[in-house]
């Protein structure tokens, strides 16, 4: 692979990290569908769903990102620290995450949760594109604010559906 290959590849690669966290926070769930592979494991093993990876079909991963995000006022994803390494058509991505959540909420219940951590992708070039093929979400951090708010978020996102 040449130098410039290799550059193409990982600013690739960086627009995919950087998509996933703008379709989240825009709520656009056609855009968040094209970073993924048919398949994807999506681990959420240390964040607070304590859920273990699961291989699920791209289409119920944006179904159940939507069932959640939905929910909630604004969030913010913000990735940084890209470290890429690639092997051919296939690539490891580790990024540090700070993820912000809003969702209304009763006077004296928190309304907020921050998470940090890293999210660690894997990707496969196919058909000439980056997709994410393995999603872990790790949290490294104490959570600031209160984890619940997912809980609020999804209880609203299916009231309203």
């Amino acid at each position: 692979m040449s130098a410039l290959e290799d550059l193409l590849d990982r600013a690739a690669i960086a627009d995919v990290v950087a998509g996933l966290a703008h379709a989240q926070d825009d709520r656009d769930w056609a855009a968040l569908r094209r970073l993924f592979a048919d398949e994807v494991v999506l681990d959420l093993s240390t964040h607070h769903y304590g859920r273990p990876p699961t291989t699920m079909a791209a289409a119920d991963l944006v179904d159940l990102a939507r069932g959640v995000l939905a929910g909630f006022d604004c969030t913010h994803h913000a990735a940084s620290n890209l470290v890429v390494r690639l092997s051919g058509d296939a690539a490891e991505c580790r990024t540090h995450m700070v993820a912000y959540h809003h969702v209304p909420a009763d006077p004296g219940v928190v309304d907020h949760c921050t998470m940090r951590g890293y999210w660690q992708l894997e990707l496969r070039r196919l058909d000439g594109r980056w997709l994410i093929t393995r999603w872990a979400v790790l949290r490294t951090g104490p959570w600031e604010g209160s984890p619940d708010v997912y809980t609020l978020a999804a209880a609203r996102s299916a009231a309203a559906s």
